[in-house]
C-alpha cells in the first residue's frame, strides 16, 4: 500500500504545473506512467488482503470478508464527491487528490500493519460449537 502511495505522490509532482499552470508534455506522460505502475502495485495487494481473512477468522472469514468489502463500497461512494469538492476548491488540481488517496493509502497500511496478523482473533470461536 505503500508503493500505490508513493507513486501517486510521484504522479502528483509530475504533473503539478508552474505558475502558469501548464505542464510540459514529458512530465504528463511521467505522471501517467506513476497513476499506472501505482494501480498495478494496488492489485498485487489484493493477494495479501484477500487471503488474511481466513488467517484471522477462519470459522468466520466469509463474515469478515463482507465486512470488509461493504466498509470498501462506502469509501468508495465517499471518495467520489469528496474529490469533486476538493478539485472544485483547488481549481482543478489533481496534485492535491492524489495527495489525499496517496496519505490513505498510508493510513491503510498503517493499520493493516497494527491490527492484522497471522494468528485466528479471540472472537472467532464465539458461537462455534466444540466437538
Amino acid at each position: 500500500m505503500v508503493g500505490p502511495a508513493v507513486c501517486l505522490l510521484a504522479a502528483a509532482w509530475l504533473g503539478h504545473g508552474g505558475l502558469d499552470g501548464r505542464v510540459a508534455d514529458a512530465n504528463v506522460l511521467g505522471a501517467a506512467v506513476c497513476v499506472d505502475v501505482g494501480l498495478a502495485l494496488s492489485a498485487l495487494t489484493l493477494a495479501g488482503v484477500s487471503v488474511s481473512h481466513l488467517d484471522v477468522a477462519p470459522k468466520h472469514a466469509g463474515l469478515v470478508f463482507a465486512t470488509g468489502n461493504t466498509c470498501a463500497t462506502i469509501a468508495g461512494l465517499i471518495a467520489v464527491p469528496v474529490s469533486g469538492l476538493i478539485l472544485e476548491r483547488t481549481n482543478q488540481n489533481w496534485s492535491v487528490v492524489f495527495g489525499v488517496i496517496a496519505a490513505v493509502f498510508v493510513l491503510g497500511a498503517a493499520v493493516w500493519c497494527a491490527w492484522v496478523g497471522d494468528r485466528p482473533v479471540a472472537a472467532d470461536d464465539v458461537g462455534v460449537e466444540r466437538a
